[in-house]
């Protein structure tokens, strides 16, 4: 008997747990936590309606004289509570200069946001896979649309811009490396995918090497430990000619991020990234 008031009593003071948090919890006021900006962006190129994911800098709005860097970068519909995760936290580290961010996203509910990005991606269309193709409208995109958009309508440094990618963006941020050298002053590369379209980028790089001595740019490239073996061989064997082709003024640094798969080098990759392309911004 005395077991069973004992189980009572418990019962009952759960009991009123749960309605005293059901009270408190719906009584409350709700909110949402405010990750971003979204501004919807039109181009002609493509027909396509885009989002730009937007993260202000945080003095942005004190000091309304100070024009801000951008740092742009594939998978926003991903990618953006990470990236503002990471720089919440080297902004009070004090290793990177205040910046604007902004992912790269589609207009709208997507259900499947693979093949979008897989297009606007990836420069060719592979034969097996047979998808992508638009990478060369989508970097049109990017410099005719996305960043005269942020110079238009924020207060924009124009003097210092950076890209970066992961995978298939990763991918991307190559092509537009070696396809428009000075629209971007630093790049990260976080696992690209190298080996694509049998391993086109080589011979891609190779065509730009014929007729570029001097690369003035921040590249950062990462490939995970436990990746697909043929997938970071690949981006070894890349890593290798980029080191060996010895263009000037070129700032570089390659990693294999030990015990990490594919996605998951994402949040180390672009931690380290970050911290590098900023450096010689902090030295001035």
């Amino acid at each position: 008997m005395k077991l069973f008031t004992k189980n009572l009593s418990g019962i009952f003071l759960i009991t009123l747990f749960l309605i005293g948090f059901g009270t408190t919890s719906f009584s409350q006021e709700h909110r949402s936590v405010k990750l971003g900006e979204i501004r919807e962006v039109h181009s002609d190129i493509t027909g396509v309606d885009y989002e730009l994911i937007i993260n202000y800098p945080y003095s942005y709005s004190k000091d309304t004289l100070k024009k801000y860097p951008v740092v742009y970068f594939c998978d926003g519909y991903y990618d953006f509570p990470l990236m503002t995760a990471i720089y919440g936290s080297q902004i009070y580290d004090q290793t990177i200069a205040e910046c604007f961010l902004v992912g790269f996203s589609y207009k709208g509910d997507i259900s499947d946001y693979g093949p979008l990005r897989m297009f606007d991606y990836v420069p060719t269309k592979d034969k097996f896979y047979k998808v992508g193709g638009g990478a060369p409208d989508f970097l049109k995109v990017v410099e005719q649309d996305f960043i005269p958009y942020m110079e238009n309508n924020f207060r924009i440094d124009t003097n210092w811009r950076a890209l970066g990618g992961s995978s298939a963006g990763g991918l991307f941020t190559l092509y537009a490396l070696f396809t428009r050298p000075n629209l971007f002053d630093a790049y990260m590369a976080i696992s690209p995918a190298t080996l694509w379209d049998n391993n086109w980028l080589f011979k891609y790089e190779e065509e730009f090497s014929k007729t570029h001595s001097d690369l003035p740019v921040s590249l950062y490239m990462t490939g995970g430990e436990k990746e697909n073996s043929m997938f970071v061989s690949s981006i070894k064997k890349f890593d290798e000619v980029l080191k060996n082709r010895n263009y000037t003024n070129f700032r570089y640094q390659f990693r294999i991020l030990d015990n990490s798969y594919h996605s998951g080098s994402k949040p180390e990759g672009y931690n380290r990234g970050m911290l590098f392309i900023f450096e010689p911004l902090l030295k001035k």
